[in-house]
């Protein structure tokens, strides 16, 4: 029998490399597109939903491999792994597309960022010293660096898991247990 903790990796591997791909050609398609395409919730929401597809889709895959059977330490491993993966090429593709690649689209996407949050503020009658604040904030901010980019899939890494908790319950199927 193979080792526990080597058990699914190839589908980890596997489902994590291809989920960081298909996000990475979105990234390219959406920059081609320009800034303003950047900043679309529509981006934001397909950037969450692609790797729990592509997490779900390992695990299914795990499970097979597996006659049918997932133990949840199993499935949470392969759904968390392919999160991991997917979000750390990502967020390496993301460097170097804001640090080296392009400076002028970064520089687009903060203007987009700070236009959107004077929109939103003002829209909800936010007052002006507080939007100042939130500007003044954003302006100071580098929010491409690499310590930046770092922290923000630290914080993707908590919400992987928690996600990664959830898919793990509901795909998991336990073996029963024969008696002798």
């Amino acid at each position: 029998m193979e080792n526990l903790s080597k058990l699914h990796n190839k589908e980890t591997l596997q489902f994590g490399l291809i989920s960081a791909l298909v996000s990475i050609l979105i990234f390219v398609v959406i920059y081609i597109l320009g800034a303003e395409y950047f900043m679309s919730p529509m981006v934001w929401v397909s950037s969450y939903a692609l790797p729990i597809v592509f997490a779900v889709w390992g695990c299914i895959a795990a499970k097979r491999k597996s006659e049918g059977f997932l133990a949840y330490r199993e499935a949470l491993k392969v759904t968390f792994g392919v999160f991991v993966i997917t979000g750390f090429l990502s967020t390496v593709f993301s460097y170097f597309i804001f640090n080296i690649l392009d400076l002028t689209f970064a520089e687009s996407v903060k203007q987009m960022s700070i236009e959107k949050t004077m929109e939103f503020m003002q829209k909800f009658k936010v007052p002006d010293s507080e939007v100042d604040k939130a500007i003044d904030g954003i302006i100071k901010q580098d929010m491409f660096s690499a310590g930046s980019l770092l922290k923000s899939y630290a914080y993707a890494c908590i919400l992987y898991f928690i996600e990664a908790l959830i898919i793990a319950a509901i795909i998991k199927k336990k073996k029963p247990e024969v008696p002798f």
